[in-house]
């Protein structure tokens, strides 16, 4: 069961930079073709945002494939970071601000979320309990 942090945020990590890269490289972002939202009104505007969203998504990929690949003593924080970030979505999606159509990204949210929080419980639970910095006199 430690593996099980490590493999869902390289999971993470993969997967931000694979919708990522489609909301930012995308000719549509993947607001019309993967999430059917209607481009006509304001499509420079959404194109924008999906953009900066995709390049958010990639650096934060990239920083996760960081820790799993060379810094696993922070794995725990980027688990949080990363299920917090989720959450957040999960509320929007579906509270906040919902889409006006649903989307790829609702059900697959709350999927995610699922195996963020167990693996960042896993996580906390073996993660050392003392500050990581040097110790005060």
């Amino acid at each position: 069961m430690r593996w099980i942090p490590l493999v869902v945020l390289g999971l993470m990590g993969l997967i931000n930079l694979g919708r990522g890269a489609i909301h930012a490289f995308s000719v549509d972002g993947g607001a019309a073709s993967i999430a059917g939202l209607d481009l006509s009104t304001s499509r420079e505007t959404i194109l924008s945002l999906f953009a900066t969203l995709g390049l958010a998504q990639m650096a934060k990929g990239v920083f996760e494939l960081y820790v799993v690949a060379r810094r696993r003593d922070l794995l725990a924080l980027f688990l949080a970071m990363q299920t917090f970030d989720t959450l957040l979505a999960v509320a929007n999606l579906y509270l906040w601000r919902p889409l006006p159509v649903s989307v790829p990204g609702q059900p697959f949210n709350l999927v995610l979320l699922v195996l963020q929080v167990l693996a960042l419980l896993i996580a906390i639970r073996r993660a050392p309990s003392g500050p990581a910095g040097p110790a005060a006199t």
